[in-house]
């Protein structure tokens, strides 16, 4: 008889999902089980989590409570990491700016995804207004980077231009100054 040529798998290291109809694994109190991991802290996964990036509270929070921690453990676990300086919103803010206007996101796009990453809009307005950014030049940069030096030679494709920098979070005041300042004549 002919050996198999394909060697076994592996066991997955994946937590096994249920069926339709199946009952879901229990817990050591005969509940669903609870915390992620099996034996992992909320702290622990924290730790995981902020390795890889700085996060907003309100973000940490979140990807803590996907994993099924309690509520008030989670809350706990935030407290003191903000506590022991591991979490910090002013540190977010800073590392998310940087990263972003670097990829060429204006300030409007900027200041709405920090609002929905959990940042207050005091938080948000203060950040932007503290940071040391051309924006009309950046709007600029970032046209010459995706379209070239040129400037358009049709109002069809100012039009498209103009909607890419709307879209990176420039505003109408900025999109003047990437274009050169000077209107289209009909």
């Amino acid at each position: 008889m002919p050996r198999n040529q394909w060697p076994r798998r592996k066991p997955s290291t994946k937590p096994e999902t249920t069926t339709p109809g199946e009952t879901p694994p229990e817990g050591a109190d005969g509940g669903p089980p609870q915390g992620g991991r099996a034996g992992s802290s909320p702290r622990k996964i924290a730790f995981d989590i902020l390795a890889r990036r700085e996060h907003s509270v309100f973000e940490l929070r979140e990807k803590l409570l996907a994993r099924e921690f309690p509520p008030d453990e989670v809350e706990q676990t935030l407290d003191a990491l903000i506590a022991d300086g591991l979490l910090s919103e002013q540190r977010f803010i800073d590392s998310f700016l940087a990263s972003y206007t670097r990829r060429g996101h204006g300030p409007l796009w900027l200041r709405a995804e920090l609002e929905r990453r959990g940042i207050a809009g005091a938080q948000v307005a203060e950040a932007l207004a503290g940071q040391d950014v051309d924006w009309a030049a950046e709007a600029r940069a970032v046209r010459e980077k995706r379209f070239g030096p040129d400037l358009p030679a049709d109002y069809k494709e100012r039009a498209r231009q103009s909607r890419f920098l709307q879209y990176r979070g420039f505003s109408a005041e900025q999109l003047r100054a990437a274009f050169g300042g000077a209107d289209d004549e009909d």
